[in-house]
């Protein structure tokens, strides 16, 4: 079958790409610790960027109040005021342009009926979670400005999954409507397996969620060793308060621990995955989604590694997290594959 200029899949296509946008642009805020400079939520009137030498005093001021400030920056200058005030800005400006790029269109493609009605649920609950998660950043803002000198890890947490969810909610819409125009011969993943990539799918999404509460606590920077921690096997654990499950949410150590090891578990998985597949299917070369998959998860390990030796420079840090929403698209893509019989794609 030849493929159809789609309008609907390049609306859909355009906000995935969109997203995985938003999520990097968040992670450099994070990563340069932009989040908190802008200490109000105003919907439409925070649109408007300070350009006058009276706004920037006014905004430097409210930023003066909070505690980040006041214990951590207290003797920033406004100049570097401006650069953190840029970022965040930048990302609750493209946070409302994504809503501007999925409303408009929506409306274009409902009154000229480019909507399969079994995808309108699904559509609507994207716009849903679009102002949901908006909410959820400012809840997460709103953590670290008193009291704290940085947002809470939970709430981090919260905002990443919901854009990954977000993100996977509209790749998937996409492949499924587009799947049709897929060789499947080249691309055929046996029916069987679809719960072994579905399994995949969790795991990695899990592993990016959980992620969160590593950049949220700060515990990458507690060891610059790998694979072993400081010289020893395990952390080691002094004056832990903690009790129950907590603890791998709140001590470092045990946050360090499980994002390692569950990496590895990861990489048994993979590790397993291959040997199914190409022991069920002769040709390699028919397999080169999880080729690519392979050697994304590959970077990825090496990626993690060296942030862990160079204390975790942003670059580095960035590339960790554009890698990782790379790995989850190929996720999803390799799970719907699965879930297709080779007659229906054919369709």
């Amino acid at each position: 079958m030849t493929p159809k200029i789609n309008i609907f899949s390049i609306w859909l296509l355009s906000l995935s790409i969109s997203i995985c946008t938003i999520i990097l642009i968040g992670g450099y805020t994070r990563i340069s610790d932009s989040g908190l400079s802008i200490t109000e939520w105003l919907p439409l009137s925070g649109v408007m960027y300070p350009f006058t030498e009276a706004q920037w005093q006014l905004e430097f001021n409210k930023y003066k109040k909070i505690d980040e400030f006041m214990l951590v920056n207290s003797s920033m200058t406004i100049n570097e005021f401006k650069f953190i005030y840029f970022w965040e800005w930048f990302h609750r400006f493209f946070a409302r342009l994504i809503g501007v790029i999925y409303f408009l269109p929506l409306i274009f493609l409902l009154i000229k009926n480019k909507i399969h009605k079994k995808y309108v649920i699904r559509i609507f609950l994207i716009g849903l979670l679009l102002g949901l998660q908006a909410v959820i950043g400012w809840y997460m803002v709103k953590s670290g400005l008193i009291g704290r000198v940085d947002v809470s890890q939970y709430r981090l947490a919260m905002h990443l999954t919901m854009a990954f969810f977000i993100l996977g909610l509209t790749f998937q819409i996409f492949i499924e409507d587009n799947i049709k125009f897929i060789n499947v011969k080249k691309s055929y993943y046996k029916l069987k397996n679809e719960y072994l990539f579905l399994f995949l799918l969790i795991f990695v999404f899990s592993q990016i969620a959980y992620g969160a509460f590593v950049s949220g606590t700060h515990s990458g920077l507690l060891y610059n060793t790998w694979p072993m921690y400081d010289g020893n096997i395990f952390p080691l654990i002094e004056n832990n308060n903690l009790q129950g499950i907590i603890k791998f949410f709140e001590t470092k150590e045990y946050i360090i621990f499980i994002h390692r090891t569950s990496a590895l578990l990861l990489l048994l998985l993979v590790i397993y995955i291959n040997y199914i597949y190409f022991k069920e299917n002769k040709f390699i070369k028919d397999g080169y989604l999880l080729l690519l998959f392979n050697a994304i998860f590959a970077i990825q390990i090496l990626l993690g590694i060296l942030m862990t030796f160079q204390n975790i420079p942003w670059h580095l840090a960035l590339a960790h997290q554009g890698n990782a929403i790379i790995l989850f698209l190929l996720s999803i893509t390799m799970w719907m594959f699965s879930k297709k019989p080779l007659q229906e794609n054919l369709s």
